[in-house]
């Protein structure tokens, strides 16, 4: 398996993967066209990067990667944003590989913290965050900490 920073030249691979990722959480948006055109502005993004994962030159996983300075984190936070490995790659450690990728690629640029959002249920990723030292409890409020958005742009 091959694991490294995207490229212009990774959209269709990602984009592809990235619908598979919103069909398989039975979803409708973003389209297809939407997709494409935000990872072509993501890779090219300063505040963004992504980790491919392929094998034998097809790509199987990816990752998103956010970067902004945080006033809480008193420097710059990561932000996972997406782990997706094509269903019939999982179980074999890969998402696990990309976290550990995502993890070297923030230290190198500096972060401070890096942080995500998972669903609960999702015991699988639960498991590779936790294993990589990631917790879900805040020691300031002891309690879970839970992801929120709101839609504010219409839903068409």
């Amino acid at each position: 398996m091959d694991l490294r920073l995207a490229t212009a030249q990774d959209c269709e691979s990602l984009s592809r993967l990235a619908m598979e990722f919103r069909n398989h959480l039975e979803r409708a948006k973003p389209t297809d066209v939407q997709f494409q055109a935000s990872i072509a502005r993501l890779l090219v993004s300063e505040d963004a990067e992504f980790y491919l994962a392929s094998m034998e030159g097809i790509a199987i996983g990816y990752v998103l990667q956010r970067f902004r300075f945080s006033m809480w984190a008193a420097g710059i936070e990561a932000t996972l944003e997406d782990l997706f490995v094509s269903p019939g790659h999982r179980q074999a450690g890969i998402g696990k590989r990309l976290i550990e990728f995502a993890l070297v690629r923030a230290r190198e640029k500096g972060c401070v913290t890096i942080c995500l959002d998972t669903n609960e249920n999702n015991t699988a990723s639960t498991k590779i965050y936790t294993g990589l030292g990631f917790e879900a409890l805040s020691k300031r409020w002891k309690g879970r900490q839970i992801f929120y958005r709101r839609q504010l742009a219409s839903e068409e």
